[in-house]
């Protein structure tokens, strides 16, 4: 097998990194979030406003009018008081007490600004407000043909007012508190999100860069907290393959030696060996190592097949099958005694293909330790189910029950075993969120169990 460190060196030689992306401040990212509310805002408000306007226009004009009435009248009083050659000075005199322009307009005049509706209630003397744009109102002299005309509205002439009672400041003001408003709580939240993935792609460069131990600490942000604990996790799990691949491969380099030199000697005795019984036996022994070569290459890809997936697809498997299936395949010779009991389960939710694997790994091993007994059993066991294979044989000493899980540990060196068979278990409980552990057997040996959840 390669070394992760090796591929790496030589994916850097012939492919060219790709140019790091440009790193971006919370500042910058926040001018360009802030952007985009306040456009979504100004959208929304001049747009509802708008249109809120265009609905209600009539109504505001109406309430205009109904506020100047009193206005109209006592301006048309003032000029009906008052001879007629007066009028221009009474103008400029009222201009200067009101806040807007009054002045007196003619009828031939407004007959070409005014609608035609405006100008019939003009004729019957109510006060008009212009529809174009209400900044004047009218409202006709009687007996006359001039109107009092006031406005421009949006042309107010303040004199002697302080600033800070301006409604242009007032606006400033106010517009001002708005955008504050939304750049302050909108800032705090860019430079939170920013300093997190901050933190989550310097731990991910880290694991690119080979550091498999780097883990993200804790953020603070709530929606960015499940993204670090499910890059923690990967790295755990990548970390974990890695490990176990380095192990598989340290382990197959160590176990191929000897069965190699068996081989090679074997076939330097093939050449000078003189009788056909010598070869024969020499053969014989070669097919012998050629096999716990296959033997071990079909259990070193189980393992390492089963180690990379991250989760295993589960099924209803029918228990009474399966143990047929089982029994069909181990049939010990005398005196040794194999049972099956199903414990009343119909169905467990597993990988058929894995647990069966995992089973005869387990059978198997029983069958080589076991004195005269070996009982396979499924049962109930609180929310799950639990599997078990029980002989009388020697046992497992509690000090080596961890070890004897591990890959390529061998309490006892067997000449058909390498030591994967009961790693292999472990990796399908695990793989199926269960656990596998040994303890001792009421038959007086060892008693393995698997336990895998109800789902």
């Amino acid at each position: 097998m390669i070394a992760p460190g090796w591929t790496a060196s030589l994916a850097r030689r012939w492919w060219p990194r790709r140019p790091a992306p440009a790193r971006h401040g919370h500042f910058g990212l926040f001018v360009r979030y802030y952007l985009i509310v306040v456009l979504i805002y100004a959208v929304v408000v001049v747009g509802g406003i708008s249109a809120w306007l265009c609905i209600t226009d009539e109504n505001s004009r109406a309430y205009g009018e109904a506020q100047l009435r009193g206005t109209h009248y006592l301006i048309e009083q003032r000029y009906l008081e008052t001879p007629r050659e007066d009028w221009p000075a009474l103008g400029r005199e009222l201009s200067e007490r009101f806040a807007y322009p009054v002045r007196l307009a003619s009828l031939a005049e407004l007959r070409e600004s005014l609608t035609a509706r405006e100008w019939q209630r003009l004729q019957r003397g109510d006060v008009v407000m212009e529809s174009e744009d209400e900044a004047y109102t009218y409202q006709r002299l009687p007996g006359t043909d001039q109107a009092v005309a006031l406005g421009d509205f949006d042309d107010v002439m303040v004199q002697g007012v302080p600033w800070s009672e301006l409604d242009l400041i007032d606006s400033i003001v106010i517009l001002a508190m708005y955008f504050l408003a939304i750049a302050l709580p909108l800032y705090f939240l860019v430079y939170r999100f920013w300093r997190d993935l901050r933190r989550l792609r310097t731990t991910a460069e880290a694991l690119s860069a080979g550091e498999l131990d780097a883990r993200a600490p804790e953020v603070t942000t709530q929606l960015v907290n499940p993204l670090g604990h499910a890059l923690n996790h990967m790295a755990g799990q990548v970390q974990q393959v890695l490990e176990s691949q380095r192990i598989l491969a340290q382990a197959v380099a160590h176990e191929i030696r000897t069965p190699l030199a068996r081989m090679r000697f074997g076939l330097e005795m093939l050449e000078q060996a003189g009788g056909d019984d010598e070869r024969a036996h020499l053969r014989e022994g070669l097919e012998t190592d050629i096999q716990r070569l296959e033997h071990l290459a079909a259990h070193s890809v189980a393992y390492a097949r089963i180690g990379r997936m991250v989760g295993i697809e589960r099924e209803p498997v029918p228990v009474a099958a399966l143990l047929a299936d089982l029994a069909d395949v181990f049939e010990p010779e005398p005196p040794l005694m194999l049972s099956f009991d199903g414990g009343g389960v119909d169905c467990l939710p597993a990988n058929r293909e894995a647990l069966e694997l995992a089973l005869r790994n387990l059978i198997a091993n029983a069958l080589r330790h076991a004195r005269m007994r070996v009982a396979v059993s499924v049962a109930r066991a609180g929310d799950g189910y639990a599997l078990q294979v029980d002989d009388d044989g020697e046992g497992v000493p509690e000090a080596d029950r961890e070890r004897v899980f591990q890959p390529f540990a061998q309490l006892r060196k067997h000449p058909e075993g390498f030591g994967l068979g009961l790693a292999l278990v472990r990796v399908i409980a695990e793989k199926h969120g269960g656990r596998a552990s040994v303890a001792d057997s009421a038959l007086g040996g060892a008693s393995f169990r698997i336990d895998l959840p109800a789902q």
